[in-house]
C-alpha cells in the first residue's frame, strides 16, 4: 500500500528519472533480470524503479550508472535529480487524510514545477494564504470535529515554501477583483490577507495581476484552472479543481486551450502599477 501511494505522487521529476534510466537500459541491450541480478536487486523493483512505482534514491541512480558505465556528468546530474526529487517528497510527512488523493497529487508536481500560471474567480490561491484565510476555507464543508482541520492548514502554509526556495517557484496568477472583496473568515482575517497579496506582489518570482469587475466578460469564465510547466522540456500538467476532486490535463491538446486562456486573462488584466493601485484601494477604503 505504502508504494502504491508513492506511485501516485511519483511526480514529474521521478518519472523523469525513471525514463532515462530505461533508456539506459535499453541502450546497453540488457534485460531486466539481467540488470537487477548484477546490481543485486530483485526483478520487481528494476521493473518499479522503471515505470516510476518505486521512487528511486540516489545511491540507487548512482549504483545503476555505474553497471550501464554512463558518463560521469550525466551519471551525477541524474543522481541530484534524485536528491531534490527525493527531498521534495515532505507531503509524505503529511497523513494520507490530510489530502485527498488528487490534491495530494497536484501538491506533489507542484513542488516540481518550475513556474505555475494561475487563475481564480472567488478565491486565493493556497500558495498565497495567510494561516487564517486557510483556516477559514478549510472550515467550509467539514465537520466541527474535524481532527484534520489544522493539519490540513498547515500543509498548506509548507507548501509555500516554494516560493522562496533555492529554485523558487515562478508564478503568474490572475485573481477576479471579487476574490479580493470576498471577506473571507472575517474582517480583519481578510485584511490580513489582503497586506498577504500586496506584500508577495514585491516577489521578483511572483507577479500577480487583478481583472476589474467594471470590464466586465472576460476568458475562462466560471472556470478557475491553473497551468504547471517544468524544465527539462516536460509537458505543461493543466488541473481543474472541482468540489471534492480535480481533473489533471496532459495531452498538449487539452492543456492549449487553458494556455491561450490564461495568456489572454493575462492581457486583459490590469499592469502591476495599476493592480498595486487596485488592491491599495480596497485596503484603504476597509480601514
Amino acid at each position: 500500500m505504502a508504494d502504491e501511494t508513492k506511485a501516485k505522487t511519483a511526480g514529474v521529476r521521478m518519472r523523469r528519472i525513471a525514463r532515462t534510466i530505461l533508456a539506459w537500459r535499453t541502450a546497453s541491450g540488457q534485460d531486466q533480470m539481467e540488470v537487477a541480478k548484477a546490481v543485486g536487486w530483485s526483478n520487481a523493483k528494476q521493473s518499479r524503479i522503471e515505470t516510476a512505482k518505486l521512487p528511486i534514491t540516489p545511491a540507487d541512480v548512482m549504483t545503476l550508472a555505474l553497471h550501464f558505465g554512463r558518463p560521469a556528468e550525466e551519471r551525477d546530474a541524474l543522481f541530484r535529480d534524485a536528491q531534490a526529487a527525493q527531498s521534495s517528497r515532505w507531503l509524505d510527512q503529511i497523513s494520507a487524510e490530510a489530502f485527498a488523493a488528487d490534491v495530494r497529487e497536484y501538491v506533489a508536481l507542484e513542488s516540481e514545477a518550475s513556474e505555475a500560471r494561475i487563475f481564480k474567480i472567488d478565491v486565493v490561491p493556497g500558495l498565497f494564504q495567510t494561516e487564517d484565510y486557510a483556516r477559514a476555507i478549510s472550515m467550509l464543508g467539514s465537520a466541527p470535529d474535524d481532527e484534520r482541520r489544522e493539519e490540513r492548514v498547515q500543509a498548506r502554509i509548507r507548501r509555500q515554501a516554494r516560493l522562496q526556495d533555492e529554485a523558487p517557484l515562478r508564478v503568474r496568477c490572475v485573481l477576479t477583483e471579487a476574490v479580493l472583496r470576498l471577506q473571507v473568515g472575517g474582517r480583519e482575517a481578510w485584511l490580513e490577507q489582503l497586506r498577504r497579496i500586496a506584500d508577495l506582489m514585491e516577489v521578483p518570482n511572483v507577479d500577480i495581476r487583478f481583472l476589474k469587475s467594471e470590464n466586465g466578460a472576460y476568458r475562462a469564465m466560471g472556470y478557475p484552472f491553473t497551468v504547471l510547466s517544468f524544465d527539462d522540456s516536460e509537458p505543461d500538467i493543466g488541473y481543474i479543481e472541482l468540489l471534492r476532486a480535480g481533473v489533471y490535463l496532459e495531452q498538449d491538446t487539452e492543456v492549449q486551450p487553458y494556455v491561450e486562456a490564461f495568456e489572454e486573462l493575462w492581457t486583459s488584466a490590469e499592469e502591476p502599477a495599476e493592480s498595486r493601485e487596485l488592491l491599495t484601494e480596497i485596503i484603504g477604503a476597509a480601514g
